[in-house]
């Protein structure tokens, strides 16, 4: 009896891999994840004895959809190890030839020489700047994987709630539309990174209801013990179609309910992740790939120069006593004393 031999199964992520490695990494359009390494040898190997990141396999594409991960900022850059984690996971399931990039909030960009950096160590394409262009590039499939944290410059503000009033919904809008799967990301252990200083004089900040504290992440970064992320799919109540027949008053409507809804699931998943930290798990040392598992490795610059994570700074912490930096909960269910 003759054999049939058997066609090899499609792979379903082969519509985001660029086998032929041609794609100009890291110059504004995205860049391979494989790019990462440095990034992520030195932020798991040198920043975090534990870091963990719960569900892994949601920041990948699915359906032949690329992902748009919506996560949460923390205070200042409290954001560092998730990206970190998210470049992992890709390389752990033998991804690392798609091409990704994250959208920081605009304001970033108004730093001197931030912008260069972004686009070569994170890939942000900064050719993009609406939600239209978004859209186009989701559809095309230039991308496998991107995201934000909408709560932008709020973040800099102390709220009682971890995750904060978003700033912006221009990348959730562009999910929706384009139809790409949405993975949100709640995460908790770099709050040491940051403390949290009350305005002087009484001053309260405007547009957030009698707030005072404002976040202040400042050098040196201490190693964390331990750091939790977690990943959760996320379906919109508003589908694609009802988002283009909308006018644009009903857009906005439907828009801020998925902001709402989203922020909100973000807070409960801070809290999840805050009872998984309780527990202790043995701590395992992070041992940084080789770079011959990377087949798209471009040169780049330190990544330490772009984080200045490894430059300690003159700020001593023990020097701090005064009131007006006093801890603020970061959980409802802690014991809080006044708003600030």
């Amino acid at each position: 009896m003759k054999k049939t031999s058997k066609t090899p199964k499609q792979d379903p992520m082969d519509i985001f891999r660029d086998k032929e490695g041609n794609f100009a990494s890291g110059q504004g359009m995205g860049m391979h994840m494989s790019a990462m390494k440095p990034y992520v040898d030195h932020v798991l190997g040198k920043l975090v004895r534990d870091a963990r990141l719960i569900n892994p396999e949601l920041v990948l594409p699915i359906d032949g959809r690329p992902v748009v991960i919506i996560a949460s900022h923390g205070p200042g850059i409290a954001w560092v190890p998730l990206v970190a984690l998210v470049g992992k996971s890709y390389r752990d399931h033998g991804c690392d030839d798609m091409i990704g990039g994250m959208f920081p909030h605009p304001a970033v960009f108004w730093v001197p020489g931030l912008k260069k950096k972004y686009e070569k160590v994170l890939g942000t394409p900064t050719s993009i700047t609406s939600v239209e262009g978004m859209v186009d590039l989701l559809e095309r499939k230039v991308f496998a994987v991107t995201g934000t944290a909408p709560e932008g410059a709020n973040c800099l503000v102390s709220y009682d709630e971890y995750v904060t009033p978003f700033r912006s919904g221009g990348m959730v809008a562009a999910a929706i539309l384009s139809g790409a799967a949405i993975c949100l990301a709640a995460h908790k252990g770099a709050e040491e990174w940051n403390i949290r200083v009350n305005l002087p004089f009484g001053w309260k900040i405007p547009y957030t209801g009698g707030l005072r504290g404002v976040n202040v992440a400042l050098p040196p970064y201490k190693k964390l013990d331990s750091y939790v992320a977690m990943c959760r799919r996320y379906e919109p109540i508003a589908s694609k179609e009802e988002m283009e027949k909308a006018d644009k008053r009903r857009r906005r409507m439907l828009l801020h309910v998925e902001m709402e809804r989203i922020r909100a699931e973000l807070n409960l998943m801070t809290d999840s992740v805050a009872e998984i930290m309780k527990e202790k798990p043995p701590v395992k040392t992070y041992k940084p790939a080789p770079l011959a598992s990377s087949r798209f490795v471009d040169s780049m610059d330190d990544p330490t120069a772009w984080t200045q994570l490894s430059k300690p700074g003159e700020f001593d912490r023990g020097r701090i006593s005064d009131e007006s930096y006093m801890k603020v909960p970061w959980l409802p269910n802690e014991n809080r004393d006044s708003r600030h």
